[in-house]
């Protein structure tokens, strides 16, 4: 092929000199640039470095590239993976952090101590002090004991509130991680959905049969109420009706006899050496606490739910719901988180306010001490006083949408069966609130 070269001379002297090129060589030329254009477009890949664009890599990526650099050397894995050299030297001496690294992660940019370093270390003093105690430490609790330290540091409201994602990325700094316990949630039975049928049938011909008011239709179920210190509280029998009613709480204490003190005026204490809820227990409670409920006393035809522990199908127990003109409805084994309304609705936010109540007395600091230097368990009468506090956060109108919920006291035209597809409300008190959400599970420990 021949083409015209200007020589090297002044303009008015330079001559066009013809010379000759590959054909081959010609057609090549395009195709190299071309292709030089479309790396530049879509970014380098496997094999090829691109030296225009700047890319970032993960976690997961850095580690493929640092186990083919040790199988063979560097300039191997940066021409198999594009990379440059040198990227696949600083990798390799970041090895030991990359491994500790969440495998979606690009860089180690970020501010390695806190915008207010004093009220961080402050605040890991106070958890490694709880913790040698064998205190347990929520975020939560550190979210609660940071706005105390704000306020002593006059830290204006405005410029920390103690949030959250600070009390993530204080934890990421100081090596704090959580712990969580871990437990087998129930798994419905394989017939399940014949179960379901089986129950709401015998439900609606009860209330065809016997037409009960609403405030004669209850549920109750035993709760466990467990801290991370020990306690003398083991079991807490709740009861509700489908108009919303709250009937008292009734607790049985691990211990052979109920404390002398007073206890606080509407709740029920009982002792058991066990803390087991015993078909005497279970008797018992059919007398003070359900008994004594609006219209118990001219014993009114009346339904009460329970699930099928063992206590609740003696015979002594049968006795009694019938001696108060009652009809007892089991719910079968396995079906609690369908079927049973304390369990679908009221055990969740009972238990976080619960643990609210327990985390303020935590931090107020004002504990009696054991002879050892250890924090007394609180006393037998602030526990009930919790108890009856959590208790009445709990919303009525939960507790109404609840039977409904379980197709318990929906009506019998059908009007309200769709109710059963519904997601719940959110609790009015706020308990459902992500920052202590998990908080009954966690603990906070050093890595």
């Amino acid at each position: 092929m021949l083409c015209k070269q200007p020589m090297h001379l002044c303009p008015s002297e330079r001559p066009w000199v013809y010379c000759v090129i590959d054909q081959q060589e010609a057609d090549l030329k395009p195709k190299m640039e071309k292709r030089s254009d479309n790396l530049e477009k879509s970014g380098s890949k496997i094999g090829q470095v691109n030296r225009q664009l700047r890319r970032s890599y993960d976690v997961n990526f850095k580690m493929m590239v640092i186990n083919e650099a040790e199988s063979s050397n560097n300039c191997k894995a940066a021409v198999k993976y594009g990379v440059t050299e040198c990227n696949v030297r600083r990798w390799r001496a970041q090895k030991d952090h990359l491994k500790n690294a969440h495998s979606q992660r690009k860089a180690f940019r970020g501010p390695q101590s806190g915008r207010f370093q004093e009220l961080d270390r402050r605040v890991c003093a106070y958890v490694d002090e709880r913790r040698k105690d064998g205190m347990p430490i929520s975020r939560a609790v550190i979210q609660l004991k940071a706005v105390e330290i704000a306020k002593e540091l006059n830290i204006p409201t405005a410029d920390f509130k103690a949030s959250l994602g600070w009390c993530k990325r204080m934890m990421r700094r100081n090596g704090l991680t959580l712990r969580r316990r871990t437990s087998l949630a129930q798994r419905l039975p394989s017939d399940f959905g014949e179960k379901l049928l089986s129950f709401q049938r015998y439900v609606i011909n009860l209330r065809k049969k016997h037409s009960y008011p609403l405030d004669q239709i209850g549920n109750a179920d035993q709760t466990p109420v467990f801290f991370d210190m020990p306690t003398p509280v083991t079991v807490h029998k709740k009861a509700c009706l489908a108009d919303g009613t709250k009937l008292p709480p009734y607790v049985v204490l691990k211990r052979k006899t109920v404390p002398k003190e007073a206890m606080p005026a509407g709740i029920i204490v009982r002792a058991q050496e066990k803390g087991w809820m015993e078909t005497e227990l279970v008797v018992d409670w059919l007398k003070v606490v359900w008994g004594r409920r609006r219209g118990g006393l001219r014993k009114k035809r009346n339904m009460l739910i329970l699930d099928a522990f063992r206590g609740h199908l003696s015979d002594p127990v049968k006795k009694q719901v019938k001696a108060m003109n009652g009809d007892l409805v089991i719910i079968p084994g396995g079906m609690t988180s369908q079927l049973q309304v304390l369990d679908v609705v009221v055990n969740k936010p009972f238990k976080d306010n619960l643990r609210k109540k327990y985390t303020e007395w935590l931090l107020s600091g004002d504990h009696a001490l054991t002879p050892t230097g250890k924090i007394q368990k609180p006393s037998v009468r602030l526990l009930c006083e919790w108890i009856l506090h959590a208790w009445d956060a709990v919303s009525p109108k939960s507790i109404i949408h609840g039977f409904k919920k379980c197709c318990i006291s929906n009506a019998l035209d059908g009007s309200e069966d769709d109710v059963l597809w519904e997601e719940p409300a959110e609790p009015e008190d706020g308990s459902e609130d992500s920052d202590t959400e998990h908080s009954e599970a966690e603990d906070v420990c050093e890595e």
